[in-house]
């Protein structure tokens, strides 16, 4: 029987922990640890995996909400992004154009990314308020359909 592109791929996408995110809808917030239901037959529970295109959006996510630097003392140095140092910058097109930069920097560390097809920085309110929105459209190697993402960024330095 002869496996599809996909089947042969998703073993190079691969695996770990699953996070569940408390916005749903592709926002990439508040995750903790996935906890799938009880096994039934077993009559107990696990820690849920994330495969596959799964694994990868999870990645993706994880690597943008991440601060570069932020893994060194783990042996991560050049892990994450760096438009986290743009925290209390004002919500401007200059602004915006730098956390666009720091994201594709970040994206062009990822090996599986083969291409970003569409990188979006927008204002989340008209006038410009704090948030922006990072729109993603990004080509992964071996996938037929891009993947879209979006990760939502505050400008609001911590009190």
């Amino acid at each position: 029987m002869r496996r599809s592109r996909y089947e042969i791929i998703e073993p190079l996408l691969g695996t770990d922990l699953a996070l569940e995110y408390a916005l749903a809808g592709g926002f990439f917030e508040d995750a903790d640890l996935a906890t799938p239901p009880l096994d039934p037959v077993r009559r107990r529970r696990d820690l849920g995996v994330a495969a596959g295109i799964d694994n990868l959006t999870q990645a993706l996510a994880n690597r943008l909400k991440t601060r570069k630097g932020e893994l060194a003392p783990l042996g991560h140095p050049d892990y994450g992004s760096r438009h986290h140092e743009l925290l209390g910058e004002p919500n401007v097109p200059r602004t915006r154009n730098l956390i666009k930069l720091y994201v594709l920097q970040a994206l062009r560390d990822e090996p599986r990314v083969e291409a970003v097809l569409k990188a979006d920085v927008k204002p989340e309110h008209n006038p410009p308020r704090d948030t922006v929105r990072i729109e993603l459209s990004v080509q992964l190697a071996g996938v037929p359909s891009p993947l879209n993402l979006v990760v939502p960024f505050s400008l609001e330095a911590a009190p």
